[in-house]
């Protein structure tokens, strides 16, 4: 159940302007209202995008997030694809 609510916390940031803006002023603060394992507050603290990946969240919420935390495009491929070399 913990990658529902992981998925739904990327959700919020991407589409309800309060939650982040919230997110965006203390990461923290709305993260911990959400149901999340440790591993998963570490990858979403650090903004570990190959980790959140391998946690379940799904391409078409994890783009938008990283381009929300100013992730580039370039570091985006390249954390989802370690071995090319970028």
């Amino acid at each position: 159940m913990s990658q529902y609510h992981l998925q739904k916390l990327c959700r919020a940031v991407n589409n309800d302007p309060a939650a982040r803006e919230k997110y965006l002023a203390d990461p923290k603060s709305l993260i911990s209202q959400f149901e999340l394992t440790d591993g998963e507050r570490q990858a979403l603290a650090t903004l570990d995008i190959d980790a959140l990946y391998d946690l379940g969240v799904h391409p078409l919420l994890l783009k938008p997030f990283t381009v929300i935390n100013g992730i580039s495009q370039d570091d985006y491929l390249a954390a989802l694809n370690p071995e090319s070399g970028k």
